[in-house]
């Protein structure tokens, strides 16, 4: 065994920040690395991704409400809030450096949920070794990681895509949009329209992830370009963006269509949440909306895999990702997240 590092660098959540451009609620600091004990493994984190979720968990309420706290009306959660004075978490791959436990060696690659940090220190029960499937181990940050079991389990369950549907979804360009819609095309999609807001990232839906229109709020009115995207109507709505984008869907949707409510990034960092005030379409039109969130989808995890391995492999789906390299520009990553400087996946290399 090498000599093993006995300090790493870490972002530690100092106190909650009062917007998202307040950067003085985080501290890179070095803590001491302890030798693995038994049952443990030390990883050299080599890569973490970033979601819109980690500043909702930095923030106080009603941000927090995104994360599904734990009350008496959500029993569980997947994304409870920060603890201040602790070290933050998030999706990671990395490189075991030592073990001491016999399932995983030395060498081996491994997904977890210990980043934010040069080095991870977990129980072996809390590692994941990735497979050797001829994928680069980012893909288990991304496609093949919690965006892309978002995107996959919501449209195959209960409201989800049906073969000749017209689809919209917001944010396409995002992590979970880009999946959703290419997922949607492969499973039937007669109409692919989506939201983004540059130029460049409009000739990525339909250049290179199979969309049939994409729409710039930035150039014109998004009702207007909707209309003539889809001048029949829409008949499933795939949303991350919430605000005027859903309230324009809500309008464009066909009785009996369907809402998958992904997530608001247009909210996220808003004193209060805006709600359209045209809810009253989904009475009138008998809309069925569904809330989407990765654990929801966990018994579909398997056939997941197998099904966005395949299509990884085959080349049916791509997964355009972006990369911010340095542990200390983590956070600046989070903010490009926001801003939409990111096309697909937003990655820190660490």
């Amino acid at each position: 065994m090498s000599v093993l590092p006995t300090q790493t660098r870490t972002w530690i959540l100092t106190r909650r920040p009062t917007h998202r451009t307040d950067t003085g609620h985080l501290r890179l600091e070095s803590r001491h690395l302890p030798e693995p004990g038994p049952g443990q493994i030390l990883v050299r984190n080599t890569h973490m991704s970033v979601h819109s979720a980690m500043l909702g968990r930095m923030l106080p309420t009603p941000a927090a409400q995104y994360c599904g706290v734990q009350g008496p009306l959500n029993p569980r959660s997947a994304y409870t809030p920060y603890t201040t004075g602790e070290p933050l978490t998030g999706p990671a791959v990395g490189e075991v450096i030592a073990s001491r436990h016999a399932s995983i060696a030395e060498g081996d690659l491994v997904r977890h949920d210990l980043a934010w940090r040069q080095h991870a220190l977990l129980p072996s029960t809390k590692a994941e070794k990735l497979p050797d499937s001829g994928l680069p181990p980012t893909a288990y940050l991304g496609a093949l990681g919690l965006n892309g079991l978002t995107a996959y389990g919501a449209l195959l369950s209960p409201g989800g895509i049906t073969p000749g549907d017209t689809v919209f979804v917001s944010g396409a360009a995002g992590a979970v949009g880009c999946l959703a819609g290419q997922i949607a095309r492969i499973k039937g999609a007669g109409t692919l329209i989506g939201s983004t807001r540059s130029a460049a990232k409009s000739r990525t839906l339909t250049d290179e992830l199979g969309f049939d229109a994409a729409i710039n709020p930035t150039t014109g009115g998004l009702a207007e370009q909707l209309h003539k995207a889809a001048p029949d109507g829409i008949d499933l709505y795939f949303d991350t963006v919430g605000g005027d984008h859903l309230a324009v869907a809500l309008d464009h949707l066909r009785p009996h269509g369907r809402v998958l409510l992904c997530g608001m990034s247009s909210q996220y960092t808003q004193p209060a949440v805006h709600w359209p005030d045209n809810l009253l379409l989904v009475i009138g039109k008998a809309l069925h909306i569904t809330g989407v969130h990765d654990f929801n989808y966990a018994v579909r995890f398997p056939d997941f895999t197998d099904e966005m391995t395949s299509w990884l492999l085959s080349g049916q789906i791509t997964c355009p990702t972006t990369i911010t390299t340095g542990i200390e520009h983590a956070y600046d990553a989070v903010l490009g997240l926001l801003s939409g400087a990111n096309t697909g996946q937003m990655l820190v290399k660490l």
